[in-house]
């Protein structure tokens, strides 16, 4: 079963900040800090036993609250983003520049994370978040070898998600892949696919951090019928 989720349409080195630049205080922590599922730029999305998928949305200078990552979760980047990411009881914090489609699983299972970012670029800030709530019954041992996937280095040696990237020009298709796993696919462009899953095709209009779960295991084809390039992330499921 799949479930299709669209999120919004928009835009497109590491440098220490200290106080003066960046405004942000050890003070400010006083105030404590919330469980990322009740952090209002973190929207909630979709949930089932396995997985748990929030929507991440900043407007250009707008900050989090303090909040906490205690779940492995899987992150992709949406757009081209630079957030400051400041760690709870810090005074200062880090720049990254982030590209569109950097992916992978943090471990916060047994490294939670406190923190607060604010979005630093021109643009939105768009991240897709899932948690890992639990391995289905059955998971692939092997990485999936398939026409168009690209298996990810995983940046955070994240052990329950393995990510993929996902790269179909106009009138290409995959072909028939077994997906032995369950996962989650998230779209990185606007695109039009044709999506047939154990034989029922259906044709998908995807935007940018629009994403669809599918329960497997089972057997996809993609097949890119529209003008643009299909560029998303998969992430698998163990």
């Amino acid at each position: 079963m799949q479930r299709l989720h669209d999120g919004p349409v928009g835009p497109e080195k590491a440098d220490r900040f200290d106080i003066p630049e960046t405004g942000i205080t050890r003070a400010d922590a006083a105030a404590g800090y919330v469980e990322v599922v009740d952090e209002p730029r973190h929207y909630h999305r979709f949930e089932n036993d396995w997985a748990r998928v929030y929507d991440v949305r900043f407007a250009p200078g707008e900050t989090s609250l303090y909040h906490r990552h205690s779940v492995n979760t899987l992150y992709v980047t949406v757009y081209d983003t630079r957030v400051f990411d400041q760690a709870y009881g810090e005074d200062g914090g880090i720049t990254h520049e982030l590209p569109s489609g950097l992916c992978g699983c943090r471990p916060h299972g047994r490294e939670p994370l406190i923190h607060r970012v604010r979005n630093e670029g021109e643009g939105l800030m768009q991240m897709i978040g899932a948690e890992h709530r639990g391995s289905p019954k059955l998971v692939a041992e092997a990485p999936l070898e398939a026409p168009f996937h690209t298996l990810v280095e995983e940046p955070f040696k994240g052990e329950s998600i393995r990510c993929y990237q996902i790269d179909l020009p106009p009138g290409q298709s995959t072909g028939p892949m077994d997906y032995q796993f369950s996962g989650l696919l998230v779209s990185l462009a606007e695109a039009t696919l044709s999506i047939e899953d154990d034989g029922v095709s259906r044709i998908v209009s995807m935007s940018p951090g629009a994403f669809i779960w599918h329960d497997g295991p089972g057997r996809r084809v993609l097949r890119n019928v529209g003008s643009t390039r299909f560029r998303a992330v998969l992430g698998e499921w163990r």
